[in-house]
């Protein structure tokens, strides 16, 4: 009989093994991202023990990156895999409106396939792998070999019964059952400023809302979780972690009643026969990774700092740098749209300063009247008029970094001031997201396609917000 193993190896990343290759999902193992703002809550792993396993193995390896996010695409890794992997592997992605994946691999020299939205591709011997688009840079897939069907959604993918609806009979068509479906339970999202509780706990009923509806629609003979098992990780972006559900207190909601015996956690490095095992075979793997979970959960090592303070000075030159290369991939793009009035001037606060800055594609940086009295805690400088607040090392990252925005958003490390901050805030920042998604002036008909979606997107925002 064919072998189909798979291994939960940590956060989003699992294996599969089969007698003729390995496929890998999302090798993050080890160290924190986003300039610290992300750690896994599990350190037991490591990107040196994965490779030398993949080396050892003789076989094919291939790995699938399903997004540009750093949690599923470690540049840590692909620099460590280049040079030290001994073997044939082969990097997989799904081609769409995000370049960056197909771009980082190249330019590290690595050996890629694409992967096509909606295409099997056949690896090794019965491996085969079908990527399935699922919003702007997000790829589910679907995996099978020796007669099993692998659906992995990741953290994201399907929020509602009606997206489960929609999709379902595109999924029917690739796999009549599926035997094994991966999901998240708690998304790494910034979802409020320090007072926010109550937007945290709904954040963590809409994920479990999530995986019900997943499961309800989709009947598969067995879950495990995957996609969430990282933390914020520093002092300007702990809060974050209040209200997140640990897998204990996931099994608890009542929304699980219906599906909660299918559902199995895993302790890193544990592996199931796809053939044989089942939820009941399983349970005593599950209630040790119940353990390891709720001690990995309640063992929070002491924040990480932020960056260091910059200065005023330092901001300004960076801010400068940053206009000179999104000028250089779209023009006067980012000067035009703050003319007509699509993208307003960004006002900051640096609390560890006591300063509020302006920021301008017209103007420049502009440093504003101090705020008098003003702290240097997340609440302080609401008074000065600010969209938004971060510290000053936080500030500087996001305009000296390509992709500063994706990294402080994601990571979390800042609070809104005043309402309509948060859009605001990704507004600005419209010229370096389209830059790192390839929508440039190289491409200029991805770039009016990005710049149409984000005017069709706030409208509908706007015309919901007159609705309420």
């Amino acid at each position: 009989m064919p072998r189909a193993n798979f291994t939960f190896i940590n956060h989003a990343c699992f294996m599969m093994r089969t007698d003729g290759a390995l496929l890998v999902s999302d090798p993050w193992l080890d160290g924190a991202v986003l300039d610290g703002a992300w750690d896994l809550v599990d350190s037991s792993t490591s990107s040196a023990g994965m490779i030398e396993e993949l080396g050892a193995a003789g076989v094919p390896v291939y790995i699938w990156c399903s997004r540009a996010q750093p949690d599923r695409f470690s540049l840590p890794f692909l620099k460590r895999f280049r040079a030290e992997f001994r073997g044939i592997a082969t990097f997989l992605y799904r081609p769409g409106r995000d370049m960056r994946i197909g771009d980082e691999l190249r330019r590290h020299r690595l050996p890629v396939a694409e992967c096509p939205d909606g295409v099997t591709v056949r690896l090794a011997g019965d491996l085969r792998l079908t990527a399935i688009a699922n919003g702007d840079g997000d790829t589910a897939c679907l995996v099978g070999c020796a007669g099993r069907n692998i659906l992995n959604l990741g953290d994201r993918a399907l929020a509602t019964a009606a997206s489960c609806q929609a999709i379902a009979p595109r999924i029917a068509q690739l796999a009549p059952r599926i035997d094994l479906l991966l999901t998240g339970f708690g998304s790494m999202g910034w979802c409020g400023n320090p007072e926010g509780y109550a937007e945290r706990e709904a954040a963590a009923a809409a994920a479990v809302e999530r995986l019900a509806v997943q499961v309800e629609r989709f009947r598969p003979k067995l879950v495990v979780p995957v996609a969430s098992f990282a933390r914020f990780a520093r002092a300007d972006n702990a809060w974050l972690n209040g209200g997140r559900l640990s897998p204990a207190e996931l099994l608890e909601t009542p929304r699980l009643d219906g599906v909660r015996g299918v559902l199995r956690f895993l302790v890193p490095g544990t592996s199931i026969d796809l053939q044989r095992d089942t939820p009941v075979s399983l349970a005593p793997a599950h209630h040790l990774a119940l353990a390891h979970w709720a001690d990995c959960w309640r063992k929070r090592p002491a924040p990480l700092p932020g960056p260091p303070q910059a200065s005023l000075g330092e901001l300004k030159a960076a801010f400068t740098r940053y206009c000179e290369r999104v000028t250089a991939a779209t023009h006067l793009l980012p000067r035009v749209l703050e003319t007509v009035g699509l993208l307003k001037p960004l006002r900051v606060h640096l609390p560890d300063l006591r300063q509020n800055v302006e920021l301008s594609y017209r103007h420049g940086l502009r440093m504003l009247p101090r705020v008098q009295g003003a702290g240097s805690g997340p609440n302080s400088g609401q008074s000065g008029g600010a969209h938004v607040a971060m510290f000053s090392g936080t500030a500087l990252q996001l305009l000296r970094l390509e992709d500063g925005f994706d990294t402080v958003y994601a990571g979390g490390c800042f609070w809104t001031l005043r309402r309509g901050g948060l859009s605001a805030f990704g507004r600005f920042f419209l010229p370096q997201r389209m830059g790192r998604r390839g929508a440039d002036r190289h491409r200029p008909l991805a770039m009016g396609s990005f710049l149409l979606r984000a005017l069709v997107g706030r409208m509908a925002r706007q015309l919901q917000a007159v609705l309420h």
